[in-house]
């Protein structure tokens, strides 16, 4: 990374894993033959419009990463929010960040397309979103009916204008998304027009993402 560099990717990989119940976090789990964060890394690297790669990890795997991906590392942290708030230090440090595109190391089905889609978007708003309409019912403690019209889900990658998202974040927020920790007057994009990239966190999800893999790789051939 260059002090110049101003676009950047932060891949968020400090998870442990609990719910995967294997012995190595599951952004290190084989999948096809390679690490999960392999496949997140890759699509970082096609981006067109990314200066650099930063990767929030356990410090005992810094030097397979450096070593394998040529990427730079900083320390991750017992929750997401103080990895992210690490990478936002590192980034304040070593970089002229001006737009940053967050994603998760467990979410391999992820594309470049849409990483650089995140940051000309952020041409025009101070931050964005990828969200998705509610198809199921959903339901409420102690409410009967819920209009799910009224709600959304949201999930990386995200992007933000650096010197706004560096200065509001606080490692101890209990949100959940980095947006929620910004001014309700942030000019937000909401972008339901991108697919959803399905995340690892369950032993289960590996067969459908092997096959969600395999099937991607045979389109590209």
């Amino acid at each position: 990374m260059k002090l110049t560099d101003k676009n950047i990717i932060m891949i968020t990989a400090g998870g442990v894993g609990e719910r995967f119940e294997d012995s190595i976090p599951k952004q290190y789990v084989d999948l096809n033959g390679r690490p999960v964060i392999s496949y997140v890394i890759e699509a970082c690297k096609k981006s067109r419009l990314a200066d650099s790669i930063l990767i929030a990890a356990d410090r005992q795997y810094h030097e397979k990463i450096v070593s394998t991906y040529s990427v730079d590392v900083t320390d991750s942290g017992p929750t997401l929010n103080i990895t992210k708030r690490n990478g936002l230090d590192y980034l304040r440090q070593h970089s002229s960040c001006e737009k940053l595109v967050v994603v998760d190391a467990v979410r391999p089905t992820l594309t470049s397309h849409i990483i650089d889609r995140v940051f000309m978007l952020l041409d025009k708003f101070e931050a964005v979103a990828c969200a998705r309409k509610i198809t199921d019912s959903l339901g409420h403690y102690g409410e009967w009916i819920v209009n799910r019209e009224e709600y959304y889900t949201l999930y990386p990658p995200e992007g933000f204008r650096f010197p706004l998202i560096e200065r509001c974040f606080k490692s101890d927020s209990e949100y959940t998304e980095s947006i929620q920790q910004l001014p309700e007057s942030t000019s937000l994009y909401l972008d339901f027009d991108v697919p959803y990239f399905d995340k690892i966190t369950y032993p289960e999800d590996m067969n459908r993402m092997k096959s969600l893999i395999s099937n991607g790789e045979k389109k590209h051939c």
